[in-house]
């Protein structure tokens, strides 16, 4: 972990993050953390509770037990109490830590589609996918919470190459319009929910979005329709869609273009097939396991069947259809949901 400290204190005075009405230095950021670490056991691995009354300070926690060897189990305080309880219980009951070796991070699924999943990574094989960064000087919103592997993805992305992290005052679209104007954001990741709101609410009329240069989309299905008005009203940013799984840790790919849906896979530590159109994948940083259930999808090789449903154009690249779980068998076929979707939005009754 010691290129952590010699990114971070490279970067000297520079911003790290701009957070509750204080603007925090990276010199500052590493007193955090160094505070962290004196209030951490010094012997054993443990899991560490991440709580704190900031994102930065939370970070800084997360990353002061990377260093000590512990496991981390961030905990926002958005979270209801009893979802918190839930997640104490399953992180605090598991076996699996027998096979990490290093520090860890216990993160969880989003719960949509049943009990939400614990799975445990190694936290030094997920940092290191950051570790060579190139230096920028972006200014980057952050939006998605640091238990969400988008929100840890996107904080490591802007802190490991020397750029400035702007949390808005609450996740809406007035407070992120807010932001950005106020801090000058050009970098915008975001999911296509909240930025729809954002066209909805009228955000870019009320506040000055003219420095936003690029905006990264991902954690869930982009509508095309959402895309092609995103890129009629930031007609000067580059939109990017972002890919990646709680399972493996976000992945570089690359869009096709602003308003297309296809993307390629531009990343040297993963490998990817298709097989009966699912995505696998296969990275250095997958999960150890699940805490709280079976290994389903967890290939005995490193693969990982990540249950997103796949087509491919002439030039070989990607575009999402679907997930694996919600295809509809009809009369022996398998109908995609989004091909149904599709069909009804071409007929004008509906």
């Amino acid at each position: 972990m010691t290129w952590i400290r010699q990114k971070l204190a490279s970067c000297g005075d520079r911003i790290a993050c701009h957070e509750a009405g204080k603007a925090w230095s990276y010199a500052e950021f590493i007193k955090l953390i160094d505070h962290a670490a004196t209030q951490l056991p010094s012997k054993g691995a443990a899991v560490i509770e991440v709580q704190a009354p900031t994102t930065i300070e939370g970070l800084a926690m997360l990353l002061a037990v990377g260093e000590t060897g512990h496991i981390a189990l961030p905990l926002p305080a958005e979270l209801p109490e009893a979802e918190q309880d839930n997640r104490r219980l399953v992180a605090n009951s598991s076996q699996l830590y027998n096979q990490l070796e290093g520090s860890g991070l216990v993160l969880f699924s989003s719960g949509t589609s049943g009990e939400p999943k614990g799975m445990l990574h190694n936290l030094d094989a997920l940092l290191g996918r950051y570790k060579n960064l190139s230096d920028r000087k972006d200014h980057s919103l952050l939006l998605l919470l640091i238990d969400h592997i988008g929100g840890l993805d996107s904080a490591f992305r802007c802190l490991f190459s020397g750029s400035t992290l702007v949390v808005p005052e609450t996740r809406s679209p007035e407070a992120a319009g807010l932001a950005i104007a106020s801090h000058k954001v050009n970098v915008l990741p975001a999911s296509p929910t909240f930025l729809n709101l954002m066209l909805l609410s009228g955000t870019a009329q009320e506040h000055d979005l003219s420095t936003v240069e690029i905006i990264a989309y991902g954690a869930e299905a982009m509508p095309q329709k959402v895309l092609n008005r995103l890129a009629k009203a930031f007609p000067n940013a580059q939109l990017q869609q972002k890919f990646g799984t709680s399972e493996t840790g976000a992945i570089r790919i690359k869009s096709i273009g602003n308003e297309s849906l296809f993307f390629r896979i531009e990343d040297s530590d993963t490998q990817w097939k298709i097989i009966e159109e699912e995505l696998w994948l296969k990275t250095p940083s997958r999960v150890l396991g699940y805490l709280n259930a079976a290994d389903k999808g967890l290939e005995a090789d490193g693969w990982y069947r990540t249950g997103d449903l796949v087509e491919t154009d002439e030039h070989n690249n990607l575009r999402i259809i679907g997930r694996a779980s919600a295809v509809i068998n009809v009369g022996g076929q398998k109908v995609h949901p989004s091909e149904v979707e599709s069909h009804l939005k071409r007929d004008r009754r509906y």
